[in-house]
């Protein structure tokens, strides 16, 4: 593709040969398509190709990315199915949290997944400069909205505090955890969150395809307690979830 091509994709995880969350991941990357008013691909076909792939190259664990590529020699997309590179958060990293930076910059349309080159390499390159886990965004009028590729979630008194939706990219991890606090009885409170109150919050966790869901242990020099009940219950009750998942997709595979 060229620099004017305008790439959609989606990028999902693999557990034992298992897509987990495959049908969100799919239907999202159906509403991206429409949102920009393209002409959608056969998600049906996608997903057999997804599962063909799978059987041939039975994996552990891995990433594969989905990537529809719009150019505009035609209206048609082409279509990619890839495995690529993925890196998971270590035991240590789990148990002690992770250390995020903030960084000024937003999504032009966050509620579309469409590739951004430009902020992939900054973003990676401040990573790599500093050791940070991940990169926190901070719009121009200095709310939070969402890591680099990762949403973000607050802890204040048993509640859980996360940025509006219409602000950015809904994550398919982000929605199945609010999906599980709502069946726990975990307040949730969709709200806006300026970068000069993040001191003000007890814990603080990301979610995202590789990350799953992962304490925050500090974002620049603001530090958060990593082992809170609540932040456990949710971490159990997800990791539970992605079993079912596996489960019921190789029930269907027999």
């Amino acid at each position: 593709f060229n620099e004017k091509s305008r790439v959609l994709y989606e990028v999902i995880r693999v557990k034992e040969s298992a897509p987990i969350f495959f049908n969100q991941h799919i239907e999202r990357l159906e509403k991206s398509v429409k949102i920009l008013g393209l002409i959608s691909p056969d998600t049906e076909k996608i997903k057999q190709m997804v599962i063909d792939l799978l059987k041939v190259n039975p994996i552990n664990e891995n990433n594969f990315r989905i990537s529809l590529i719009y150019n505009d020699t035609s209206e048609y997309p082409d279509l990619l199915i890839y495995f690529i590179p993925s890196y998971y958060p270590s035991t240590i990293q789990r148990e002690i949290g992770v250390a995020l930076k903030t960084f000024h910059a937003f999504r032009d349309n966050p509620n579309i997944k469409v590739e951004n080159r430009t902020l992939r390499m900054e973003a990676d390159r401040i990573i790599k400069e500093s050791g940070c886990y991940e990169i926190l965004l901070v719009n121009d009028e200095e709310f939070v909205t969402e890591g680099s590729r990762s949403n973000v979630f607050f802890v204040k008194n048993n509640s859980i505090i996360t940025p509006p939706i219409n602000m950015v990219l809904g994550g398919i991890t982000r929605q199945v955890v609010i999906e599980i606090a709502k069946k726990v009885n975990i307040p949730i409170i969709e709200s806006t969150v300026k970068v000069n109150e993040i001191n003000k919050f007890d814990g603080a966790f990301i979610t995202g395809t590789s990350p799953g869901l992962l304490p925050i242990a500090k974002i620049d020099d603001i530090c958060y307690n990593v082992k809170s009940a609540l932040m456990n219950e949710l971490i159990l009750a997800y990791d539970a979830l992605v079993k079912e998942n596996i489960f019921t997709f190789k029930s269907h595979q027999k």
